[in-house]
């Protein structure tokens, strides 16, 4: 089993059906970059769902992604347009670029696949990156947003574990193949606030089982307050916090993902 959830069908199944160029959080960060100004840097930005509809608007975004499988089709397909942007296979802990940025972008990604310390690391290391007048914009899910997942976090659903596989996502490729995409929980650890959840992806040609990977993700949970702390101790000093990809406060027990906006 893969212990590296970036890379193979799961690269293939993010490039393939992951291109709707409609989605909310798009225009939104469209509408950041053009506002808080460019250059403007992508962190996470997988196969280029956000980064290559802002690079097709003429708005100056740099890209990185730990998976060199992910960089790869996003710059394949901004190839495939007739455009190019600096990619760099870096994971943010350890970002390096030499260059400053007037925004910093992270959508869904923060929290995913890596430790809390490295999750506190890479805001420091963003934070590096911004310009004095720069500001990083990112999103993340309240514990709770998966009432399923929630039930978790106590004693008695521990022996439940690992959950049953979900109901198969299933979606046809450009080329005809079948692809299905399954997760579980398979541990929760309410100490220190993470998931284990196992990714499974099936390829069919026909009815021929073609390929199946599995894959292992660990998922941090955090509550507001924590990421407000953590902003704070990183060198942030102007702190906001949105519900979903929308301009209102967040409202208990409405909005579990939230927006985050933080300037130095």
């Amino acid at each position: 089993m893969a212990n590296t959830w970036h890379h193979g069908l799961i690269a293939r199944w993010w490039d393939e059906f992951n291109r709707d160029w409609r989605g909310s959080e798009i225009e939104y960060f469209k509408n950041v970059i053009q506002r808080s100004g460019q250059p403007a840097l992508d962190v996470g930005c997988g196969t280029g769902r956000i980064l290559v509809p802002c690079v097709e608007a003429g708005i100056e975004v740099h890209g990185t992604d730990i998976s060199s499988e992910m960089i790869r089709l996003c710059r394949a397909r901004l190839i495939s347009l007739g455009l190019d942007a600096h990619l760099t296979v870096t994971p943010t802990h350890e970002l390096n670029l030499g260059q400053s940025y007037r925004t910093v972008i992270s959508c869904g990604v923060f929290g995913v696949g890596t430790t809390r310390e490295e999750d506190l690391e890479g805001l420091r290391r963003i934070r590096e990156h911004l310009t004095p007048s720069g500001c990083l914009i990112f999103d993340f899910y309240l514990p709770g947003e998966n009432s399923t997942e929630w039930l978790s976090w106590s004693k008695q659903a521990r022996p439940t574990l690992p959950s049953p596989w979900t109901k198969p996502d299933v979606r046809k490729s450009s080329d005809g193949d079948e692809f299905l995409l399954q997760t579980r929980t398979i541990e929760f650890d309410p100490m220190e606030q993470y998931s284990i959840r196992e990714i499974r992806v099936k390829q069919y040609e026909g009815q021929e089982l073609v390929n199946c990977h599995q894959y292992r993700i660990r998922l941090n949970s955090y509550f507001k307050n924590e990421i407000q702390l953590m902003l704070r101790v990183t060198g942030y000093t102007h702190i906001e916090m949105f519900g979903g990809f929308g301009s209102a406060k967040p409202r208990a027990y409405k909005d579990y993902h939230l927006t985050v906006l933080a300037s130095i």
